[in-house]
């Protein structure tokens, strides 16, 4: 049994796959509705589960979220790039977070790049600043979630940070 969540920030959003995925009609993935391609864009209904989203258009069903990527117009722009400093701390890459407490199954890579998201976003969280960035993610989807930039007072870019500017 899969556990089933509402992401009030998710109900209609967009998003598009990153390969061709099959939709299917209910949580076990048993019995295919359709295949959407590779770009097809799609509209959540804010209703996911772990590695799932049940999306409404173009039909009702799930699908894994894994192969989902934010969709470049949906508000948010991409900003400056940085780079996941290079540290034996960072080697694993960074956890990434929807929102404040509910952590994403991805995160960007090690070394990877990141670009802040425009508007910029930031929370501070046990000593930590978050901030907002788009990223792909270690198992290949392009997403937007919140990372750690470092410690509260870390100026993004310097070695107090953990990004370097690209």
């Amino acid at each position: 049994m899969v556990a089933i969540n509402e992401r009030k920030d998710l109900i209609d959003a967009l998003r598009a796959p990153n390969r061709t995925i099959a939709v299917y009609r209910d949580t076990d993935l048993s019995v295919t509705v359709m295949s959407l391609a590779a770009d097809q864009r799609l509209k959540l209904t804010g209703i996911v589960g772990d590695g799932l989203a049940q999306i409404k258009e173009p039909t009702v069903g799930w699908v894994q979220s894994l192969y989902l990527k934010q969709i470049s117009d949906g508000g948010m722009t991409k900003g400056k790039a940085y780079r996941l400093r290079n540290t034996s701390e960072l080697s694993q890459g960074l956890a990434a977070y929807y929102e404040p407490g509910a952590k994403m199954n991805d995160g960007p890579g090690a070394n990877s790049i990141v670009y802040l998201t425009n508007p910029e976003d930031s929370y501070v969280e046990n000593g930590r600043k978050l901030i907002r960035v788009f990223f792909v993610g270690k198992f290949g989807s392009e997403r937007a979630g919140y990372v750690s930039q470092g410690t509260v007072g870390s100026v993004l870019g310097e070695t107090s940070s953990n990004f370097v500017a690209v």
